[in-house]
């Protein structure tokens, strides 16, 4: 049960770490952004596309993530994953080396 619980938690944080990366991408992509058009980011998975001229208003913008391109969002998630799983098995396998 304890190996469940650390593959869940460690699954988690990565989520969590990538959602992070992709919401960094995405505000900075946004702020980066000065003209009409449409821009990707994190390897064409993010993108903000921006209209000028509609009805509602002057400039309309357009946030969101390519669902045609989702492969480089589940490798960073798989990453992240492996990542923190192998540093969880050395803390504790470290940590069980400390007890003995």
């Amino acid at each position: 049960m304890k190996i469940v619980n650390i593959i869940i938690g460690t699954l988690v944080s990565a989520v969590i770490s990538t959602v992070v990366i992709l919401v960094i991408s995405l505000i900075k992509l946004m702020f980066t952004h000065d003209e009409v058009g449409y821009t990707t980011s994190f390897f064409n998975s993010l993108f903000v596309k921006v209209e000028e001229n509609t009805e509602d208003w002057d400039l309309y913008t357009t946030l969101g993530v390519n669902t045609d391109n989702l492969t480089p969002i589940i490798l960073t998630i798989i990453f992240f994953w492996f990542f923190y799983l192998i540093l969880t098995m050395v803390y504790i396998d470290r940590k069980k080396k400390r007890e003995i």
